[in-house]
């Protein structure tokens, strides 16, 4: 079998892995041979814990098979949702058009620079489809490969989209490691001796994009114990995101969301350490982080991953929730700047806009520093006392029409918690108790270790307001996680 091949790659890298992953469903689509059993025998070696021989886990393949034509056909059918003219196309096939699927029709024609020079003097008025299919079809070469080269979230977003299908070069393509040696070589490397410049190209790069999820974030997992396992666990994240692009068809693919979903709510999908690509089109940087055990053993105990997939303005900024717990929960660091955050937010705003979401933190916060082992063992059990509390105390001051003086309390509160001054948080907790004449016995547990169980007091000063509609089903769904984590 290995005869039949003149090239391989290994995946001992990520560059490596994602361009295997983007060679095999190059060749699957184009249908071109490569050592597909091998791949396949060495999962099954690997399965059962025999004798594992590295040499047969390359992917093998012919170079000479990859060809311009077969190429530019699988980029059209690979992201046909991602190029104007497929758009175009698709709503051209029919007898007759309203005024908004002309509009439509005529923006997708002007959609980047090729296009405007392709349909410069054309435009569809619903009496010429024909012409325009046959200018498309005319100029679809120059069209797809140039969209993709140059588009922001496609071949760009990835690669120098000057060396697109060039041959090797002394630099890698890639974004953040493409260097123009001939101006800035001597100054990258050490003591401007070029013969101490390392770096390493493959033409192979070229297919790393395929790999990727596409948005403006875009994720490649390198599970890469195996090369079927590489590709199973890539396809399954793509395959999500064209679900939940199917199930939201007028919205974006949000790829985090479905990552890290699938991490929570698929048990088989990742359940160890991996490492994970990211790049965002903002960025002329890859990123690379590892998904720890631990961290994946937070995310799993998330009951409602879907109240974290928001923006909230707080002040002047907008905030994403979704891509702050996400980091938190991967870095396993605790969120309670945040936290702080959208609580005075609430107070400011003499609102509880972010109540659920708040609390919903303060459980993540709780698992999390179980996993650093600050405390909490009783956690469960002060959260509820807390969340009870609050609540009975704010009821008192309503009842009295004193209002104010829960605003007035949960300000002193948070600010205590702001600064991290414990001893007052604990004074003003006793003055409330004495003043409202209820029985708060989480406070036995902040008094003993404030730090170990601060997600009490979080607890105590979210759910401690005047501006409660009432409980509502979220509210009470939400106080049952508690018992539940």
């Amino acid at each position: 079998m290995a005869g039949e091949f003149t090239d391989y790659l290994e995946a001992d890298d990520w560059k490596n892995a994602a361009a295997i992953v983007g060679l095999i469903r190059f060749f699957d689509y184009a249908q071109i041979p490569y050592n597909r059993e091998e791949i396949e025998l060495a999962e099954e070696i690997y399965d059962h814990d025999s004798e594992y021989d590295e040499g047969l886990d390359f992917l093998k393949f012919n170079a000479s098979d990859i060809t311009e034509e077969t190429l530019d056909a699988f980029i059209e059918d690979y992201f046909a949702e991602e190029l104007h003219h497929c758009a175009a196309e698709r709503a051209l096939h029919k007898t007759e058009w309203s005024k908004e699927e002309i509009d439509f029709i005529n923006s997708k024609l002007t959609g980047n620079t090729v296009l405007k020079k392709v349909f410069a003097k054309h435009k569809f008025d619903g009496t010429n489809a024909e012409d325009i299919l046959a200018l498309i079809e005319e100029n679809r070469t120059n069209i797809v490969r140039e969209t993709y080269r140059n588009k922001n979230n496609l071949y760009r977003n990835f690669c120098n989209e000057n060396v697109f299908r060039k041959p090797k070069g002394d630099a890698a393509r890639l974004k953040g490691y493409y260097v123009d040696l001939a101006k800035k070589g001597k100054s990258l490397s050490y003591r401007y001796d070029m013969g101490m410049f390392s770096s390493s190209d493959s033409e192979f790069y070229d297919f790393i994009p395929f790999a990727f999820t596409i948005g403006r974030e875009s994720f490649f997992i390198n599970d890469n114990s195996t090369i079927r396992q590489l590709v199973r666990t890539n396809r399954i994240l793509q395959d999500k995101c064209l679900e939940q692009r199917n199930n939201q068809p007028n919205r974006s693919v949000d790829p985090r969301r479905v990552l890290f979903e699938n991490i929570i709510y698929a048990s088989d999908f990742l359940n160890y350490d991996v490492e994970i690509i990211r790049k965002n089109v903002d960025n002329s940087y890859f990123e690379t982080f590892f998904l720890r055990r631990e961290s994946i053993a937070v995310f799993q105990q998330i009951k409602n991953y879907q109240v974290f997939c928001r923006t909230v303005r707080i002040g002047d900024d907008y905030v994403s929730i979704q891509e702050h717990v996400t980091d938190s929960v991967r870095n396993l660091q605790l969120m309670d700047g945040l936290i702080e955050a959208l609580i005075k937010d609430d107070i400011d705003k003499k609102a509880d806009n972010n109540s659920i979401l708040t609390g919903s933190m303060i459980k993540v916060n709780m698992l999390l520093r179980d996993k650093l082992h600050m405390g909490g063992e009783n956690m469960n059990k002060a959260m509820r006392g807390a969340y009870a509390g609050a609540e009975k105390a704010a009821a008192v001051l309503k009842g009295r029409k004193q209002g104010n003086k829960i605003s007035s309390y949960r300000t002193k509160l948070l600010s205590a918690l702001h600064f991290h001054d414990y001893n007052r948080f604990s004074e003003i907790l006793l003055s409330l108790s004495n003043y409202t004449d209820v029985y708060f016995p989480f406070a036995y547990d902040l008094f003993e270790d404030f730090e170990a169980n601060k997600e009490a007091a979080y607890t105590f000063v979210n759910h401690f307001n005047e501006y409660s509609r009432g409980r509502t089903e979220d509210d009470e769904a939400d106080h049952r996680v508690v018992d539940e984590v």
